[in-house]
């Protein structure tokens, strides 16, 4: 160890002297994103009569709350600083707003499910939702050391909520619908340990483009809703239903489909099918175990929500044996508006970072690969020379030109936790090209990832 003397005064303990060029320590840059985000936040705010907002009690200043008060001065904030202070509310609010998230609640899903209560139809929940999963954090865990001084993330418990998809999910199943209004992102970075993280990225199937969006997002401003009724009870959700998920990555399918609580309420069997060619294959493979009247058919990556399961077995008890082969369910997609002919998005879910909210649907045209419902011995069949593209898509052509029936698209709280970059590979285009000429009388196909046969190639997804 060598020792330097000098005759200048020492620096006081805890002062850090920068020699040489430096940037702002870690802390500095948490606090300015924290102050950021809290505008960004107040800025998005809707007016409000009744407003319910979280206060910490040692801010005895309210400076969120005062500067909502000078846009809406008529408005009647209350302040909270717990879920004790929860019980003692008395709704509905017309806002509530969570300037630090989740973080201060020792149990969030209690919090959330008290807030629901105290929600009206047309409440909106806003929160600064904090999103730790940075490159900086990445760059922690490989330097194997978690000190973290300051009370910086490392130093808090619950690193779901500092986590967007995990904190989506925590929302969900308390019956809050998000999507994301705006957010605080990092100056991008293009040293090496960014270039290498990039492949380490990939090596986990995550694209370049989704892997830069979490890694610079420091905070997003959240909107929730409350769409949904909250089940009576789900204790006695039942239904024949087995899950059948191609797989190609164990942890999406572990942290979405197999811990989905929606999928727990129905005691539904999960079928998991490796090295699938394509959905057909994966069917065929999982047929000789399902024993079951009805297959739900999904993507690895999609989390279904508390009352999810209730819903759809209330859906399903009313589907007789007779109608059972003529039918096939989905969750987003194009449906027809009988009153006007139009083509229009038709049902729900939560893609990604944003709310896909859209009526239901009798009349449906084109179905989203991510989940579906069909019975075990269905009418229609999965065309294998589609591979993994518009599949369900041709399933919906297959019962209006074939079968002179309608799918149908309902609406069911479920989350599609995708690491997608929204780009259309070259196999999708193949796809429409084959599609295409199956119909060559049916017109346009209208889809989520634009409309096939118009004369202009689909962009990318629009949920």
């Amino acid at each position: 160890m060598t020792t330097m003397a000098s005759g200048r005064a020492a620096a006081r303990p805890g002062t850090l002297l920068v020699v040489g060029s430096g940037s702002a320590m870690p802390h500095h840059r948490e606090r300015r994103a924290d102050h950021e985000g809290r505008e960004r936040l107040l800025r998005s705010l809707p007016a409000a009569a009744r407003v319910l907002g979280w206060q910490d009690a040692h801010d005895t200043s309210g400076a969120l709350r005062e500067a909502y008060r000078n846009a809406y001065p008529r408005c009647e904030w209350q302040s909270f600083d717990g879920v004790h202070a929860l019980h003692a509310t008395t709704g509905p609010f017309d806002l509530i707003v969570l300037d630090q998230g989740l973080i201060p609640f020792s149990d969030p899903a209690e919090a959330l499910r008290l807030m629901r209560q105290r929600a009206g139809p047309e409440t909106v929940l806003a929160m600064l939702q904090p999103q730790d999963t940075s490159l900086a954090m990445l760059q922690r865990w490989v330097e194997a050391d978690l000190t973290d001084s300051d009370d910086g993330p490392l130093a808090r418990q619950d690193w779901r909520l500092r986590s967007l998809a995990s904190a989506t999910k925590l929302m969900m199943d308390a019956g809050w619908m998000p999507t994301l209004m705006d957010a605080c992102h990092e100056a991008p970075r293009q040293d090496a340990f960014a270039q290498q993280a990039l492949a380490l990225a990939a090596a986990a199937g995550v694209p370049a483009a989704t892997a830069w969006r979490q890694w610079r997002m420091r905070s997003g401003v959240v909107h929730a809703c409350a769409p949904f009724e909250t089940p009576a009870c789900t204790a006695g959700a039942r239904a024949s239903l087995a899950v059948v998920v191609p797989t190609t990555r164990d942890a999406q399918l572990r942290v979405n489909v197999e811990c989905s609580p929606g999928l727990h309420e129905l005691n539904a069997r999960v079928l998991s099918v490796r090295g699938a060619t394509d959905p057909a294959d994966a069917l065929e493979r999982a047929a000789a175990q399902v024993k079951e009247d009805w297959v739900l058919l999904c993507h690895q990556d999609v989390y279904f929500a508390r009352g999810f399961g209730t819903r759809l077995a209330a859906l399903l008890a009313g589907i007789d044996a007779i109608q059972r082969r003529r039918t096939l369910i989905g969750f987003a997609g194009i449906g027809v508006n009988p009153k006007t002919h139009a083509y229009e998005h038709a049902g729900f879910v939560i893609d990604r970072t944003q709310r896909f909210d859209n009526p239901a649907s009798e009349h449906a045209v084109s179905i989203d690969e991510l989940a579906l419902v069909l019975p075990r011995e269905s009418l229609l069949s999965i065309d294998p020379a589609l591979g993994w593209h518009l599949w369900a898509t041709d399933l919906c052509l297959q019962a209006i030109c074939t079968h002179k029936f309608f799918p149908r698209i309902v609406r069911a709280p479920l989350f599609h936790n995708s690491h997608s970059d929204h780009q259309l590979p070259t196999a999708f285009h193949e796809s429409a090209v084959r599609l295409r000429a199956k119909y060559p009388d049916f017109g346009p196909i209208h889809t989520l990832c634009g409309v096939i046969g118009s004369g202009t190639a689909p962009q990318g997804p629009t949920t």
